[in-house]
């Protein structure tokens, strides 16, 4: 068992989103990504894994395959190993997600 308070994990850097892996095991890893207003994190895919994200903190739009969604705290957000993901704060505040990026198979 391991226990963690998510709050630790939520780090910010004025150039770039940090991101910051708390637990992992052989199979999934769990973590924050911390967005500064104005701050993205360009598209991509995770081949082999399945991803969710939870906005725990502000708001922004993610981009999955080219489609915008709207996010703000509270929302989740699954994304299968073929599909791509960006993400970018463009509100007015800091934004926390909690990840989780699990093995398939």
């Amino acid at each position: 068992m391991d226990h963690q308070a998510l709050k630790a994990f939520q780090q910010f850097d004025d150039n770039r989103f940090t991101k910051v892996d708390f637990m992992k095991n052989e199979n999934s890893t769990a973590f924050t990504l911390n967005f500064l207003p104005g701050q993205s994190m360009k598209a991509h895919s995770h081949p082999g894994k399945e991803l969710y994200l939870v906005v725990t903190e502000g708001s922004g739009t993610f981009t999955v395959d080219g489609e915008e969604i709207m996010a703000t705290k509270g929302d989740v957000l699954f994304c299968g190993e073929k599909e791509r993901i960006g993400f970018d704060n463009n509100g007015d505040n800091r934004t926390t997600l909690f990840g989780t990026l699990t093995e398939i198979g």
